[in-house]
This record gives structure tokens, sequence and C-alpha cells, in this order.
């Protein structure tokens, strides 16, 4: 108790303060058995005035736990606004696929007309549409995905806090490992 109260000391003595969070309550678990799971609220996200003078628009997240007794904390700085520019982003894992090089050589062969740098402006334009269409068939939509199952592995843990049963643990390393999949596609790059 007493280095509970030495932590909140230091804390104060340096103007610091917790942001909260959104997502499940504890960040921190043992992993242990079904009688022997330990849940704590470990990580924090601590701030000072000037911070939240600077940047009041912060917000926490505790993401789900895959593969770490942690909860990652994502720190969003901004809220994002709806007209949000989408930037194309090449996936490493179209190229393994049998029928990307057929995609990409068959929407570049297409003609184009104007200058030189106004053609190759057209294709690069056009080949980044083709590949998003692509994608979505080849993949479906990647980030959707790892925004499900985020959403399932997060509800998951929560109901594991509270029920801590074999079936609740079975589901969540199944629903964990889709989630895994889903974010190397999303980050192979």
């Amino acid at each position: 108790m007493k280095k509970s109260l030495d932590f909140i000391g230091v804390i104060e003595a340096c103007g610091l303060m917790d942001l909260g969070f959104n997502g499940p309550k504890f960040t921190w678990s043992n992993q242990r058995g079904i009688h022997f799971r330990i849940w704590k609220r470990l990580d924090r996200a601590m701030v000072n005035d000037k911070w939240l003078q600077d940047m009041p628009h912060t917000n926490i997240t505790h993401l789900p736990s895959v593969g770490s007794d942690h909860c990652p904390l994502l720190m969003e700085v901004n809220a994002r606004s709806e007209d949000h520019i989408n930037y194309f982003k090449f996936l490493n894992c179209w190229a393994e696929q049998a029928s990307f090089t057929e995609t990409v050589t068959k929407c570049w062969d297409k003609p184009a007309k104007g200058n030189p740098m106004w053609i190759f402006h057209q294709k690069l334009k056009r080949l980044s549409s083709t590949l998003s269409v692509w994608s979505k068939q080849q993949f479906g939509d990647i980030y959707a995905k790892v925004k499900e199952f985020e959403e399932k592995a997060r509800n998951l843990e929560e109901k594991l806090i509270h029920n801590n049963t074999e079936e609740h643990r079975a589901k969540l390393h199944g629903v964990n490992a889709e989630y895994i999949k889903f974010m190397k596609l999303e980050d192979a790059n």
C-alpha cells in the first residue's frame, strides 16, 4: 500500500493526471487458468496541464491484448474529421496472388492520351483504383476486418474478465488468431 501512495505522491508532485480511457477496464492479466487469473489496470497515459491546453482532444483506447499480457494503449491526439483523404496503400501480400501481375498489366496497358507525365499520372490513378477494387475482391476489406476482429477480441476479453471459462478463452484464442492474420495483411508493406 505504501508503494501505491508513494506513486500517487510522485504523480501529484509532477503535476500529472491520468487521461482516462475507452475500452476494457483492465490493461494487464497474468494469463493464468480459470481460478488463478488476475486482472489489473497497470498501464496509463499521464499528461500535464500544458499537454491538455495544447491538445485538448486526446483520447486513450485500451486495445485487445493480442499476443501479450498487456493491452496496448492507442493515443489519438486529434479527432479525425469526416472528410479525410484516403491514400492509396500498396500491400505486399498482393504480389503473392496469382492474378496480381495480370491485373496490373491489363490496367497499365490501357491507352491514355496526353503528354508523357499526364499519361503516367492517369495510369497510376487508374491502377490504384483498379488494385483497390481487386484487393476487396481477393481479401475483402482488410481494414474493416482488422476493426471487426479488434472489436470481437475486446468484447471477448470483457466476457473473460467477468466469466473466466475455458470456452471464452478458446473463443478469444481463435479471434486473436484471425485478428493477427488481418493485422499482418494490413501491415504488409
